[in-house]
C-alpha cells in the first residue's frame, strides 16, 4: 500500500520517468531586449513581437517571500514587454478584504521587483483577487483602451469570495483581454466551475469589448459587442449569453462536463444551443489565469500512486480541465502549455509534502494558464516554482512570444490616461 506524501516533489524530481517541464531554463536563448527605449521601440514596431510573462499564484492570505526570492523565481529576465499578475487570497482573506480591500503592500513590492523601467497600466481587484497588468517603458505609446472589471461569482453570485478580475487594452491594433479568477473549490464542484467558467467569461466579453476609436457611449457599446463573431457559423448576443450553460452547483454524472444541461446519450451530445466563449470572438488575444480549482479524479491513494510511478499520461488524462478543453464547447479556442510540472496543490507549510492533515486533499493542478489559440502566439515557458513554500499552492509562471499588429501610418503617441496607474479595489459587491 502506497501511504500518502511518502515522497516530496524534490525526490520526484530525481526521477527521469516524468517529462521535462518547460521551465525558465528554455528561455536562455531569448533576445535581450535592446539598450534604448528607441531600438525597443523601433524592434516591436518592426517586427511585431513581443515578449508576455504571466504569474498566477494563491497566497492562501499568507506574507510573500522577499523581492530577492520573488525576482529569482517568478522574475528572473527583465525582458518581458508586458508582466501580468494575477493573484488569490492576496494581503489579506476574503472577511479581511472586504474591510481592507486594497492591495497597495503587493503592488509596491512587484514594482521594487521589476524595476522603474516597469509603469502600471491597470490593477484591479475584486475583495482578495487581485490582478495588476505592467508595461516595459518601450510600448508605453503602443498602449490604449485600457479598462478594467470584475466578476463576482460567490454567494449569491454577489459576493467576491468567488469571481474573476479582468484587464483589457490595446497594443498597437490588437486587442487584449487578461483574466484572473478564483473558481469554486473542492473535488466535486465541477458543475459549478463550469458555469463560472462561463459566467465570467460572458460578463467580461460584455463589459470590456469597447475600443475607444469608435465611441464610448452606451449606445455604441451596446452595438460593438451586439454581435461578437466566434467563428464563420456562430454569433453570441450579449443579451443571451446566459444560455451559453446552465446553472449549476454539482455534477451529477461524468457525462455532464462534456454536455452541460443536455440529455447524453451513448452516440453524441445533442444540445444544439451555443456554448462558445464571447472572449475568443471579442479579442485578438485571450489570457485566462488563476486558482481555477479544477482537480484530478481519483482518491487520494490512487493518486498518490500516480505520482510516485510517475505515471504522467494517467494524471493528465483524469485532469478535468484538460478534459473539457477536448469536449467542452465553452472551452474551445483556448489552449495550454504542457503540463509538465507537478500538481500545484495542496502542500503542507514550507514543505514538498501534499496535504497530511486528516482531510488529505486530493494533489491537482489547480494553478493555470489559458490562452486564445493562434498562431502567432508561442509558449516559451510553462512551469510552477517549486522553491516558494510560503502557501499550499505553488506559483505557475509562462511566458508567452506574441505578434501583434502596428499600422505603419499611425503615429503613437502614449496617452496621459493609461499613464495614470489607476487601481481599482471592490469589496463587498450586494447590489
Amino acid at each position: 500500500m502506497i501511504r500518502s506524501g511518502r515522497k516530496s516533489i524534490s525526490t520526484l524530481l530525481l526521477l527521469n520517468n516524468w517529462p521535462r517541464p518547460l521551465s525558465d531554463e528554455a528561455l536562455a536563448s531569448t533576445k535581450e531586449l535592446t539598450p534604448t527605449y528607441e531600438e525597443m521601440r523601433s524592434q516591436v514596431e518592426e517586427s511585431g513581437d513581443i515578449l508576455i510573462r504571466v504569474v498566477t499564484w494563491n497566497l492562501e492570505a499568507r506574507a510573500p517571500p522577499t523581492q530577492e526570492v520573488l525576482a529569482k523565481h517568478l522574475f528572473p529576465e527583465h525582458n518581458y514587454h508586458v508582466v501580468v499578475v494575477g493573484t488569490q487570497e492576496c494581503e489579506n482573506t476574503f472577511v479581511k478584504s472586504i474591510i481592507v480591500p486594497s492591495k497597495l503592500k503587493w503592488e509596491a513590492m512587484l514594482q521594487a521587483v521589476l524595476g522603474k523601467d516597469y509603469n502600471v497600466i491597470r490593477s484591479h481587484s475584486l475583495q482578495a483577487s487581485h490582478l495588476i497588468v505592467f508595461g516595459h517603458e518601450s510600448i508605453a505609446h503602443l498602449v490604449s483602451n485600457v479598462r478594467s472589471c470584475s466578476v463576482p461569482t460567490g454567494i449569491g453570485e454577489k459576493m467576491g469570495n468567488k469571481g474573476g478580475v479582468g484587464v483589457s487594452m490595446s497594443l498597437g491594433e490588437s486587442t487584449f483581454v487578461f483574466v484572473n479568477a478564483h473558481l469554486a473549490a473542492h473535488q466535486h464542484a465541477t458543475q459549478h466551475r463550469i458555469h463560472e467558467f462561463s459566467k465570467i467569461s460572458s460578463d467580461m466579453a460584455a463589459k470590456l469589448w469597447q475600443r475607444d476609436d469608435i465611441g464610448t457611449s452606451d449606445s455604441a457599446s451596446s452595438k460593438s459587442y451586439a454581435c461578437a463573431i466566434i467563428d464563420d457559423n456562430t454569433c453570441v448576443d450579449d443579451q443571451n449569453h446566459e444560455n451559453l450553460l446552465d446553472d449549476g452547483d454539482i455534477m451529477p454524472d461524468p457525462p455532464d462536463l462534456f454536455c452541460p444541461g443536455s440529455a447524453y446519450n451513448d452516440n453524441n451530445c445533442t444540445d444544439p444551443r451555443p456554448k462558445a466563449n464571447p472572449l475568443v470572438g471579442a479579442f485578438d488575444k485571450v489570457y485566462w489565469l488563476g486558482d481555477l480549482n479544477f482537480r484530478i479524479n481519483g482518491t487520494r491513494e490512487v493518486v498518490d500512486g500516480m505520482l510516485e510511478n510517475h505515471l504522467h499520461d494517467a494524471l493528465l488524462c483524469n485532469d478535468e480541465l484538460t478534459m473539457l478543453m477536448r469536449f467542452n464547447k465553452i472551452f474551445s479556442g483556448f489552449a495550454e502549455g504542457p503540463l509538465n510540472f507537478f500538481p500545484t496543490y495542496k502542500f503542507d507549510q514550507q514543505s514538498d509534502h501534499y496535504d497530511s492533515s486528516h482531510k488529505k486533499r486530493v494533489p491537482a493542478w489547480t494553478d493555470r494558464i489559458l490562452f486564445k489559440s493562434d498562431p502567432t502566439t508561442q509558449v516559451l515557458s510553462y512551469c510552477s516554482a517549486p522553491g516558494i513554500r510560503t502557501s499550499d499552492h505553488r506559483p505557475v509562471y509562462a511566458t508567452f512570444k506574441s505578434r501583434i499588429d502596428c499600422d505603419n501610418n499611425k503615429k503613437y503617441e502614449r496617452s496621459q490616461q493609461n499613464g495614470r496607474k489607476e487601481t481599482k479595489n471592490e469589496g463587498c459587491c450586494i447590489a
